[in-house]
């Protein structure tokens, strides 16, 4: 009531769903409990590991790599015209370490 604050909203994309989808059971249970429990409260509670991405496939913003659990990272960005969290991609960390870090 006293809190002006909001928290930012979070869409995921179509590839996003098919891709979490994908996941196995235990790892989307989790991803949906740190979501719920950690990143709508706050989304840089040092439990998400949460870093930014640069120069990703020349996009034309700054992506943002979670930690879903150990094994898994989910990619968003943050879209501030409208406060949004737009989640695009989701995976293995090795599957993570070739898309986003090739080359590094």
């Amino acid at each position: 009531m006293g809190d002006s604050a909001q928290t930012p909203r979070s869409v995921r994309t179509k590839d996003f769903k098919k891709l979490f989808a994908a996941l196995p059971d235990r790892v989307k249970e989790t991803a949906v409990a740190r979501y719920e429990n950690y990143f709508r409260l706050d989304p840089y509670h040092p439990l998400l590991d949460r870093h930014n991405l640069y120069d990703v496939s020349d996009a034309a913003h700054d992506s943002i790599a979670f930690a879903m659990t150990y094994g898994y990272r989910a990619v968003a960005f943050f879209d501030q015209s409208t406060s949004t969290y737009v989640w695009y991609w989701c995976g293995s960390h090795t599957d993570y370490d070739r898309r986003f870090r090739a080359g590094r």
